[in-house]
């Protein structure tokens, strides 16, 4: 039985790592015709800690791994690519353990760092990958009383996050769109708000950065329920994960149909939206405003 799969890069991210891996024991077992429970009476477990394995709650060992694709019947030259992954799967990002991540943010964190693209539609305020220290820093301080040192730790973090659009290898591609609410809500003064506004003009201009701006003159459109990100991983076959925000903490989204919504919303908006040249523009002036 040929159950290889794709060939694709090692992920640089732990958190894709297992992810990739939950995704390819799922497919492994599902090509071998398998069930859950099969698996799991060759690992002497119960069923429940395959669908946690499958689902990303468990992470997977090296020797239930081998035994897995013994099971499935994965041919020799590709166990040690799945070997090698799951390695890499229990390794610690910058983020894991952060005190500055909450842990119901770290998935995301990982994913995202992983990610090599994002569409990002945002009703409230600009995305956080694309926010300067001072907007972070006035955002955060607008929080339930962070200390001075949390307040720091919060700030360095969301930094951290941006470094993915300028890393040397594989840089993160965004193409960001914005209600014009977010741009005119005064976050920390004019000052911060001219340097914010002025930012975006400038990341705009970047090969991997698109920015657009949907304006109050759009009237009605898609996104008009919340914000939302779309994140796309260099899988073959991968539909990419939605990620909803709550202020109970976050939802992530992976079915096919329901990824292919969210996108098709995301079109809708780009679409509605000012080309990235106008929306330079509305920015530039939005800043002159702001003086």
């Amino acid at each position: 039985m040929n159950s290889s799969g794709p060939v694709v890069p090692e992920p640089i991210s732990p958190t894709v790592g297992r992810r990739w891996l939950a995704q390819e024991v799922r497919r492994l077992r599902e090509t071998a015709g398998l069930k859950q429970s099969d698996v799991a009476k060759r690992l002497r477990c119960n069923a429940a800690k395959i669908a946690h394995m499958e689902s990303m709650r468990n992470t997977i060992s090296g020797p239930d791994l081998e035994v897995m694709l013994a099971l499935f019947g994965v041919p020799s030259e590709r166990v040690e690519w799945y070997l090698r992954l799951a390695e890499l799967a229990k390794e610690k990002g910058w983020w894991d353990g952060n005190r500055a991540v909450p842990d119901w943010f770290s998935l995301y964190v990982g994913l995202e760092w992983g990610a090599d693209r994002i569409r990002e539609w945002e009703l409230g305020f600009p995305p956080g990958i694309l926010q300067t220290r001072s907007y972070i820093e006035a955002l955060v301080r607008g929080e339930d009383g962070p200390s001075e040192v949390e307040v720091r730790e919060l700030v360095e973090a969301r930094l951290r996050r941006q470094e993915a659009l300028w890393r040397s290898e594989e840089p993160l591609w965004m193409h960001a769109i914005v209600d014009e609410a977010a741009l005119r809500r005064r976050v920390g003064g004019a000052e911060v708000m001219r340097e914010q506004l002025h930012y975006l003009v400038e990341v705009g201009r970047w090969e991997n950065v698109t920015v657009q701006v949907l304006p109050f003159a759009a009237g009605e459109h898609r996104g008009h329920l919340g914000s939302f990100s779309w994140m796309g991983f260099p899988r073959a076959g991968d539909p990419g994960v939605v990620y909803l925000e709550n202020q109970r903490g976050g939802i992530y989204l992976e079915e096919t149909d329901e990824v292919a919504m969210f996108n098709g919303v995301f079109e809708s908006l780009a679409e509605q939206a000012l080309s990235p040249a106008e929306s330079t523009d509305f920015l530039s002036e939005l800043a002159k405003e702001s003086a």
